[in-house]
């Protein structure tokens, strides 16, 4: 019995720490009105790959991670662009870091 429960403990515990590393900050599906952009969302599939989308277009492109750095590479995009991003519960704020692009706070859908 001892022995089961063991096994069992462990097996639990080695799913937990898998959950656990599966998924990003950003994973989920993002969205904000954004007043002259309109609305904005954002989907992050936790490995890399993420969409934007708008009344007129949508996107697909990579992204990475570093620290409270987001680096968002588009299809249409010459080059990536960089955000300073923080996530509290619910809400994604991004802000763009040349001042150029789509900043603001997204709430998660």
């Amino acid at each position: 019995m001892k022995k089961y429960l063991a096994m069992l403990l462990i097996a639990a515990a080695l799913l937990t720490l898998a959950a656990c590393g599966s998924k990003d900050a950003l994973a989920g599906t993002w969205s904000a009105e954004l007043g002259a952009d309109g609305v904005i969302t954002w989907s992050f599939d936790g490995k890399g790959e993420c969409t934007m989308e708008n009344a007129y277009m949508k996107q697909s492109g990579t992204y990475t991670i570093d620290g409270d750095q987001l680096t968002v590479k588009l299809e249409t995009w010459s080059d990536p662009s960089t955000y300073t991003f923080s996530v509290d519960g619910s809400s994604l704020t991004m802000n763009e870091n040349s001042g150029y692009g789509i900043s603001g706070t997204f709430t998660k859908k």
